[in-house]
């Protein structure tokens, strides 16, 4: 049978929007490893370090002022009825988002005011990245919500561009690199926002939802303890290392990008055929074998990126193999926590936020047990027992998490729905 041109463009289109979507939720992660080289290159591997430091802490409080009212743009745009209202909705939840990135500066500079008289913890650049990160992933939700890929590839593009002018501009006049990188995350966000347009006269009333904070926390609970490696590799192994881990975790996180841009792609599919009470078999079947077939294909690139990156870009031969070492147990992490995600995605979209939020606080007050007793025994050798408690608490989440996606499956085929694949 003979396909016509109509359908072979159909065809063709489809197939082009899913690269762009695998495209567009990967160049983020490409961002950090251009923007972390760049550091590198202008400044040097020890600013490198503190810059990684500072990004790792505002983006564990980007959670909260981010991610979570993030999940909600991917979840509630593509349910809206038109154009006019899918704006409202985004700015509705950005005024939110807004309201705690306020009181999360607040905290951070009463928190530097005691801090300051016991370590040395310089609040500024913390509090300027985490407005450039908030700003920017609210804006880019915004376009992913509603499957304006290309969009967001060039947007991501403009931000790399301006990432380096911004760096080199403030290598010249004396500014950290981490005020660098929040001027161009905030200034590519303004024009962003600008795309987007402004929502109704009158639309908005506030209101506060904490459904935005509970998918923050589960998705800190769930993605926020690796954000302590490079803080942790700092004060146990040297800003130099730091700045080694930095690139290497960059690394892995490209590679975690490709899988969980599967994820989102199939994300607002699952959410418009649930809000129709439609069966969810084959979707989560589909997500879950694509899953599985990138995460293998990229564990594989990363590890050999490590080895690569880790001998060209280390000073110190001493350093070397730690680097290896620690670069290869991240992309075991990176492969293992992939592995959760069309769990994560039954739970999500059906909003179970407080199921997600009770897993992942059990497995972060272990994994907090684990890491004080790692500190505690310090050097290289007590941050590569971290990572290796965080792999076991990882494979510990997965296996949560699926039994709670199954109860959920189960919950929505006593309505009459068809029964989840992913659960059995």
């Amino acid at each position: 049978m003979v396909m016509s041109g109509s359908g072979l463009k159909i065809q063709r289109d489809r197939l082009l929007q899913r690269l762009e979507a695998i495209v567009s939720t990967g160049t983020p992660g490409l961002y950090r490893v251009v923007s972390f080289l760049c550091v590198q290159h202008v400044y040097s591997l020890a600013e490198l370090g503190r810059t990684g430091a500072s990004m790792a802490i505002a983006q564990m409080a980007g959670f909260f002022t981010a991610i979570g009212w993030a999940t909600l743009i991917l979840v509630r745009l593509p349910a809206a009825a038109d154009r006019r209202s899918r704006t409202d909705q985004f700015y509705a939840l950005t005024l939110q988002a807004i309201t705690t990135t306020v009181a999360g500066t607040l905290l951070f500079l009463g928190a530097s005011a005691f801090l300051g008289r016991l370590v040395d913890f310089d609040v500024w650049p913390v509090v300027s990245l985490l407005w450039g990160w908030t700003t920017y992933q609210l804006a880019r939700h915004y376009f992913i919500a509603l499957k304006r890929y290309r969009e967001a590839i060039i947007f991501d593009a403009a931000l790399v561009l301006t990432s380096a002018i911004a760096l080199v501009v403030c290598k010249r006049t004396g500014i950290p690199s981490s005020h660098a990188l929040a001027i161009a995350l905030i200034a590519t966000a303004f024009v962003m926002f600008a795309v987007i347009g402004l929502p109704s006269r009158g639309a908005i009333a506030y209101t506060f939802e904490l459904k935005g904070l509970q998918f923050g926390l589960t998705n800190f609970l769930s993605g926020g303890p690796p954000l302590v490696f490079i803080p942790a590799a700092t004060a146990m192994c040297g800003a130099t290392f730091a700045g080694m881990l930095s690139l290497l975790s960059s690394l892995s996180a490209v590679g975690q990008l490709v899988p969980r841009a599967i994820s989102i792609t199939k994300l607002p599919e699952l959410a418009r055929r649930r809000s129709a009470a439609q069966a969810l078999d084959d979707t989560l079947q589909s997500m879950r074998r694509s899953i599985a077939s990138a995460n293998g294909i990229v564990s594989v690139l990363n590890a050999a990126a490590v080895f690569i990156v880790a001998f060209h870009k280390t000073p110190d031969p001493a350093m070397r193999w730690t680097a290896v070492m620690a670069g290869l147990l991240l992309t075991l992490l990176c492969a293992v926590s992939v592995m959760g995600l069309t769990s994560s995605n039954t739970i999500a979209i059906f909003e179970k936020a407080s199921v997600s939020v009770r897993i992942n606080v059990t497995t972060t007050v272990l994994f907090a047990l684990l890491f004080g007793a790692s500190t505690w025994v310090g050097g290289r050798v007590g941050f590569m027992l971290i990572l290796c408690s965080a792999i076991g608490i990882t494979v510990l989440r997965n296996e949560m998490l699926r039994v709670s996606a199954k109860a959920a499956c189960f919950d929505y085929m006593s309505g009459g729905i068809q029964y989840c694949e992913v659960v059995r």
